[in-house]
């Protein structure tokens, strides 16, 4: 069970503190059952509601140092999501995104930039789907990365820094 005060990482949001553990106080709701207060680090006037007990597997504790330099290490190595039709692709990078997995985020962020340079090349646009989903996928990575990292500043710079040696 987490604490107040803890940071963890929601599987939609990323990197969130923890600012109380208490019940609901909304009309018709069960005031008996608990509930993590979450601000996202990313979005603090947001406030996202996780039941203890229940809601815990939406939740992550922080990668270490130590993981996260291993996690922007493994970016050469990492092979794109691959899918075997478009209409698929949505399905395929919203599973990537909720499965709460650091090197699966960074998965597709690579498969999305990838994706987004190869369309240019050829003069068209990237596509929604891939924008949206890169978007989401840096939203929930580069904050935790940040904060574990101690780095203030663009996280794409640093990760860009740190493969290219």
């Amino acid at each position: 069970m987490y604490k107040t005060g803890d940071y963890v990482v929601h599987k939609v949001d990323g990197l969130c503190k923890i600012t109380d553990i208490s019940v609901l106080d909304i009309p018709d709701c069960d005031n008996t059952k608990k509930y993590y207060y979450l601000i996202p680090t990313e979005s603090p006037s947001s406030k996202i509601y996780v039941a203890v007990g229940t809601g815990e597997a939406s939740l992550r504790d922080p990668l270490t140092e130590e993981e996260a330099l291993d996690v922007i290490d493994s970016y050469n190595d990492l092979d794109e999501i691959s899918v075997e039709s478009e209409k698929n692709r949505q399905s395929a990078y919203s599973e990537a995104l909720v499965q709460n997995d650091a090197k699966e985020l960074l998965r597709l962020i690579k498969t999305t930039r990838t994706r987004k340079s190869e369309r240019l090349k050829k003069g068209r646009t990237a596509t929604t789907v891939d924008e949206h989903f890169l978007k989401s996928a840096e939203h929930a990575l580069y904050g935790e990365l940040a904060y574990v990292l101690g780095v203030e500043g663009n996280m794409v710079d640093f990760i860009k820094a740190r493969i290219s040696k």
